[in-house]
């Protein structure tokens, strides 16, 4: 059976390995495949922070750390159909198969239900193989219908809605939360939506955007776009899972030489509309050329959280269930440069500042990226955490030090 299902997503994986193109006589319809195919391999270094079964000895050292290690591959497979000149119709697909330590030491299955499920209403997400060191997940993640006429875009189906200006932290960004040290899921994640976008003029719009998850909670919003004193500018109301009054600003343009982001959401609960357990967050950012080599960026994320709210340093990394979970503290702080050594090779490092005492936290990530050729790259990534963990199993917290480090080929087709 395993054989078998193995040799169907080595069929689907395989069928246009390159880009297809196909016109049906004059009335121009037109279906195009792409995708991509990646193999990373990782490796984390941390304290041991639970005792481990003698069958994972192997990844115990002397030093009270272990060594996890992990190879991952992706293919990605996207197909759209112009039907006509207004309709298009879209479908895309990710193909994943993890081996490794993290599959070993998942023994309360939350990494193979993280695969599988992921908050929608429409999950066509399967685990079509999974043992004790792999998984093999197979997924839609947009399934989606767009039609354009005149001044009307309509989009009906699994999508992303990107509402966010800013560039790390997005709290007006309320359908599609995302974890930032995702790297690799480079389309980040769609949603069960409608949209509708009405141009009102040359720089102005009103779109409306609704979805639902798998709780059948439903989240709706209005937002206007307009461009005023050369600054475009976007003004949101609506509701949040039914539960939470919604408000967002946010506004990009240039100060100068340098270009400015910035964000303004509230959160409030509809019940006890009064109290203090509603989130208020503030995200705004610089980013500044230097010659056509350098690039200097920083983004601050102040945020009023709920009362009693925990604040743990984990969150940070864990994807957020919520947009209201944005915010893991009071207060961060993020800073990059970006180098273009050569027309082929970049470098990069991003840095987090988390100065909140529960958690006294700090991200450092360097990156490497080099052209191989124009349908492939390699590139390293490492990614460094220090602070206040809390342990999984006994909740104490104490101060530790992780690090990964990740290489990745990708061949795009």
């Amino acid at each position: 059976m395993f054989k078998t299902k193995l040799l169907i997503l080595g069929i689907l994986s395989s069928l246009l390995p390159s880009i297809v193109s196909a016109q049906y006589g004059d009335s121009g319809k037109k279906l195009v495949v792409n995708g991509y195919l990646v193999n990373m391999q990782s490796v984390s270094i941390s304290k041991i922070p639970f005792e481990l079964p003698d069958s994972l000895d192997y990844i115990k050292q002397d030093d009270n750390h272990m060594y996890i290690t992990d190879i991952y591959f992706q293919n990605r497979l996207n197909l759209f159909w112009y039907a006509s000149d207004k309709l298009t119709i879209s479908a895309q697909m990710r193909n994943r198969l993890m081996v490794g330590d993290q599959v070993r030491l998942d023994f309360s299955n939350q990494l193979r239900d993280g695969f599988e499920k992921n908050g929608n209403l429409f999950n066509p997400s399967w685990n079509i193989a999974v043992g004790n060191s792999y998984i093999l997940n197979m997924a839609f993640d947009r399934i989606y219908a767009e039609y354009s006429t005149g001044n009307l875009d309509l989009t009906v189906g699994k999508q992303r809605i990107n509402w966010g200006k800013t560039f790390a932290f997005n709290p007006n960004d309320m359908f599609n939360t995302y974890s930032y040290f995702d790297f690799d899921y480079e389309e980040k994640p769609g949603t069960d939506a409608v949209r509708a976008m009405y141009y009102t003029g040359a720089t102005s719009s009103i779109e409306f955007a609704a979805n639902i998850d798998s709780a059948k909670q439903v989240s709706a919003a209005l937002k206007w776009n307009a461009n005023i004193w050369n600054y475009d500018f976007q003004f949101i109301g609506g509701t949040l899972k039914g539960e939470d009054l919604a408000l967002g600003f946010g506004w990009s343009g240039y100060v100068k030489n340098s270009s400015w982001r910035g964000e303004l959401a509230w959160y409030q609960p509809f019940e006890n509309f009064a109290d203090t357990s509603g989130v208020i967050m503030l995200s705004t950012g610089m980013d500044y050329s230097i010659g056509s080599k350098w690039t200097v960026q920083g983004e601050v994320m102040v945020a009023k959280l709920p009362e009693g709210k925990d604040i743990v340093f984990f969150d940070a990394y864990a994807p957020p269930q919520s947009v209201k979970d944005l915010a893991t503290s009071p207060f961060q702080l993020l800073g990059s440069v970006m180098f273009q050594a050569t027309p082929l090779s970049t470098f990069s490092l991003a840095s987090i500042w988390y100065p909140h005492p529960d958690i006294k936290g700090i991200f450092l990530g360097p990156t490497w990226t080099y052209s191989v050729a124009d349908n492939f790259s390699a590139s390293l990534y490492w990614q460094y955490f220090h602070g206040n963990f809390p342990n999984s199993l006994t909740g104490e917290v104490s101060t530790q030090d992780v690090n990964s480090g990740f290489l990745r080929l990708k061949y795009s087709f």
